[in-house]
């Protein structure tokens, strides 16, 4: 591999490694469609589903109290844990894994795990989850993608990121997940692989907001 340059690597290595302004820059995104799932849900299953699937229908009760407190920013204390009047994310998780419910709760661990630098545990918990809707099933990988950044394993990374962009290819999570596998192909010195990340942006996401900028990173890793 060509020595790379210091300050380029080191510039390049702070923004892939941007999970807390990654994760905050979407966290409204990823709360609000993990509420809207939460209602599509009740409507999927339906009477039927309920009937025969009771269990999957209590965690949509289970889970909103946790969840209303993880929305308003607790994700290390009573939503994880719970109290007397609700269960938190830990006990619905695991009482009602597969379910809905349980899925929405795994979810929480796995994001309250990497705000504690715990990203070995957030993967665990992401793994456990699949969750069908476009925009959040797609941004669990991308964080998964996440993970494996901060762990220096760059390679998984890229797989994650990859995954991610193709899933279900839309002009929201496309070309995020298409630039930060560029940024961790740069950091791995295959620039050329980069370039084509970034090019990928510009020719079949023009109107995203990554493709504003592409420009100046496609000229970066062609330099």
């Amino acid at each position: 591999m060509a020595k790379k340059d210091s300050s380029k690597s080191a510039h390049h290595t702070e923004e892939l490694t941007g999970t807390e302004s990654f994760f905050d820059k979407n966290r409204k995104i990823i709360l609000y469609g993990l509420i809207g799932l939460g209602v599509v849900v009740i409507g999927y299953f339906g009477y039927k589903k309920f009937v025969s699937e009771p269990h999957a229908a209590e965690s949509q009760d289970a889970y909103w109290n946790a969840f209303y407190e993880f929305e308003n920013g607790d994700t290390t204390g009573v939503a994880l844990t719970g109290n007397e009047f609700f269960m938190g994310f830990e006990q619905i998780s695991e009482e009602y894994s597969g379910t809905p419910g349980g899925n929405i709760a795994t979810y929480g661990l796995g994001v309250s795990a990497m705000e504690k630098g715990d990203f070995e545990g957030a993967l665990a918990y992401f793994e456990q989850v699949e969750f069908e809707d476009v925009m959040v099933g797609t941004l669990v990988i991308g964080l998964m993608g996440d993970c494996y950044v901060e762990m220096g394993q760059y390679e998984e990374a890229i797989a994650k990121f990859e995954e991610a962009a193709v899933r279900e290819p839309n002009e929201f999570t496309s070309p995020m997940m298409y630039k930060k596998a560029g940024l961790v192909y740069q950091e791995l010195g295959q620039n050329d692989k980069a370039v084509a990340a970034y090019q990928k942006i510009k020719d079949e996401w023009s109107t995203s907001v990554e493709a504003q900028d592409i420009d100046k990173y496609i000229i970066r890793a062609q330099n």
